[in-house]
């Protein structure tokens, strides 16, 4: 329907007659594109773009080109088809190693398609809270990946251990915040926030920031 069938009508409907099949057929694939490049600008134009909208737009120019080609009475006839041609060898083989290229690299786009996998990770942070006054901290985890997944957060102020969250599970587009209150002083203190996977015990996550001043 999108490479032959709907140029095929075309052609048969606005008369346009060819001397030979494969003429005929470039003709064909030819018209066809041009339905398939109206039918974009149509369908976009009707906010339709969608693949019932495709199916809609190919059945509607097939059939309708098909009906008014049966309505001429000059609708050209199908050119014949040539007398078989003998193929040799090589040539023979030169098709058969075309197919199996194109054959294996399709396996490959199916294989390569099924084993694809979005980029996935977790976002992690620590910020000062502004908005309930200077002396609290926000730290906050969203898990954007694809399983349900489980973490320690340490926080630390200026190297000294400050609060600790044990064993927290997270479920895929979930986030999980808290704010916590930290002495202010006048003097800069830094706050660093660590990400742990109990599982494997391994730094996932790391991030800091400082802590505003008096």
């Amino acid at each position: 329907m999108m490479f032959l069938v709907s140029g095929h009508a075309v052609l048969r409907a606005i008369g346009i007659r060819t001397t030979s099949v494969s003429e005929h057929l470039a003709y064909a694939v030819g018209a066809s594109l041009a339905v398939g490049i109206a039918g974009g600008f149509a369908l976009n134009a009707a906010g339709f773009l969608r693949p019932l909208g495709w199916a809609i737009w190919f059945c509607a120019i097939t059939i309708g080109a098909t009906l008014v080609a049966d309505s001429r009475s000059d609708a050209p006839d199908l050119p014949s088809w040539p007398s078989p041609v003998r193929v040799r060898f090589w040539q023979g083989a030169t098709i058969a190693l075309a197919v199996l290229l194109a054959t294996g690299a399709y396996a490959l786009a199916v294989r390569d398609e099924a084993t694809y996998r979005q980029f996935s990770y977790t976002e992690f942070w620590l910020l000062p809270s502004t908005g309930d006054g200077p002396g609290r901290l926000t730290v906050g985890v969203r898990n954007a990946e694809t399983q349900t997944q489980r973490f320690d957060v340490e926080i630390t102020v200026d190297g000294r251990p400050f609060a600790v969250f044990r064993s927290l599970t997270i479920a895929p587009g979930e986030t999980w915040a808290r704010q916590i209150p930290v002495s202010i002083s006048a003097t800069s203190q830094k706050a660093e926030a660590r990400l742990y996977r109990p599982d494997d015990n391994r730094l996932y996550r790391s991030v800091s920031t400082l802590v505003p001043r008096i």
